[in-house]
């Protein structure tokens, strides 16, 4: 392996890095005011959080309301698995949303730390001349 090509792998592991980190921190949970019958008739989420009465929460993929039940795909102990929660039971639901907070503060992290790798490798470059 040439000496050269290690600073492009580490760029390109960093930018990987980055690119992951941004996909994840852009998005968070809001909880939604209402019922899950006003959200399920206004609009259509890829996922939903729901809270239940007993205080457990469960991930709701492609969530559908069928009369008093709420229906979807969840992960269990044997993988996805078809889920019914009737609306009695439902506490909360929430949503998966863009985060400025999160967003904001995963960029000011990505720059702190890239200035400190900047300056370590002045400082390091400058040490061995």
């Amino acid at each position: 392996m040439y000496p050269s090509s290690y600073p492009n792998r580490r760029r390109r592991a960093a930018t990987v890095l980055v690119v992951i980190l941004y996909g994840t921190a852009c998005q968070a949970w809001h909880t939604e005011r209402g019922a899950p019958v006003s959200l399920l008739a206004t609009r259509q989420p890829a996922k939903l959080r729901v809270t239940l009465t007993n205080g457990s929460q469960i991930v709701l993929e492609h969530p559908v309301l069928r009369a008093d039940t709420l229906s979807g795909t969840g992960h269990g102990p044997n993988g996805q698995q078809d889920v019914r929660i009737p609306l009695t039971d439902v506490r909360q639901v929430a949503t998966r949303g863009f985060s400025a907070g999160r967003t904001l503060g995963l960029a000011v992290g990505v720059a702190a730390g890239a200035f400190v790798a900047i300056v370590a490798g002045t400082k390091i470059r400058r040490a061995t001349l």
